[in-house]
């Protein structure tokens, strides 16, 4: 009977928690040959200041423009919400994506956002993307930005925003973005840290996992602002509220969705309800998943990183019109 307690409680640990700290070393990382693409870029332009720091942003366009205005993929890199910045998009399958999309005529941006700690929470780096819009917008002429044929492509903690952006569109936007791309975004807070859980499994795992237990507990609160030890209806409502899920309805713009089914870190169920959810609305989505892909995509293999960035400028040209 002991054993199987003990067996019960080993389980609902390995299952606890869908963002986690991976120590995995099935499916080694592969290191991809560089893509070699020909762009012209503007690095570092700052797009806000605010009184603690600059937020800058990078842009990529063909070398040759054909067309006067180009359309614009706005990238926000992952990291946790904590960590990361702009420089990610030269990482793994990424820049295979961006030499596609300069490859076909577009023009990538990639931005920095304020990072989360225990006094910065959400509600800053989702302004500083709306700034970043703005910043575009006021811009567009200067560095040749179709403001109509905009979209926004995110990975990780970058999908995530990605989607809380695309899926809220402020009524005084400055243009309509047309599209989102999301790459292994968290779409459901509620599920990834277990709100729910009760009094019982939280003593038991603060007892046989004490850094899973302080991970869900400090990520919460860098989220939310909220201590959910000591406030966890609070924490469950501020949760919900920054879900993705939450936010489908009939007039969602058309989404792209890729996962590894070897994510450890944001579990491929995160991207299924997102899928189900879409399907619900009847909202044009495309969900993609890759079989032994890890999170980031740091184990797959060149031709897979061709496969993506192909899907991905499929997409992007059919929500682009002229």
């Amino acid at each position: 009977m002991k054993g199987k307690i003990t067996l019960v409680i080993a389980l609902l640990l390995l299952s606890f928690l869908s963002y986690s700290i991976s120590s995995t070393k099935k499916n080694p990382d592969i290191n991809l040959p560089k893509p070699t693409p020909e762009y012209t870029s503007y690095k570092n332009i700052r797009y806000k200041k605010t009184d603690n720091l600059s937020l800058n942003l990078d842009i990529y366009q063909p070398k040759k423009l054909t067309r006067e205005h180009l359309p614009v993929l706005i990238f926000l890199h992952g990291g946790g919400w904590t960590k990361g910045n702009k420089e990610v998009i030269h990482q793994n399958s990424r820049e295979y994506i961006l030499a596609e999309l300069i490859k076909n005529q577009f023009c990538v941006i990639s931005i920095n956002y304020t990072l989360l700690d225990k006094k910065t929470h959400l509600e800053q780096p989702l302004q500083d993307i709306q700034d970043a819009l703005r910043w575009v917008a006021k811009n567009a002429d200067t560095y040749h930005l179709d403001i109509n044929n905009v979209g926004i492509w995110g990975s990780s903690a970058g999908g995530h925003l990605a989607l809380l952006t695309a899926y809220n569109q402020e009524k005084n936007a400055p243009f309509d973005l047309k599209y989102v791309i999301d790459f292994f975004g968290p779409t459901d807070l509620e599920k990834l840290f277990r709100t729910d859980a009760s009094t019982v499994l939280l003593n038991v795992l603060k007892i046989s996992s004490p850094d899973r237990y302080e991970l869900r507990k400090a990520k919460i609160q860098e989220l939310t602002g909220i201590d959910i030890t000591k406030n966890k209806k609070a924490a469950q409502i501020k949760c919900a509220e920054l879900s993705p899920i939450h936010y489908v309805n009939k007039t969602t713009i058309p989404t792209l969705i890729f996962h590894g089914k070897e994510d450890s870190i944001v579990d491929i169920s995160q991207s299924t309800l997102l899928k189900n959810f879409l399907e619900q609305n009847k909202i044009y989505h495309q969900f993609h998943i890759l079989e032994k892909a890890k999170h980031s995509f740091t184990n797959i293999s060149q031709a897979e990183a061709y496969n993506i960035a192909k899907k991905t400028i499929d997409f992007a040209k059919s929500q682009t019109h002229y």
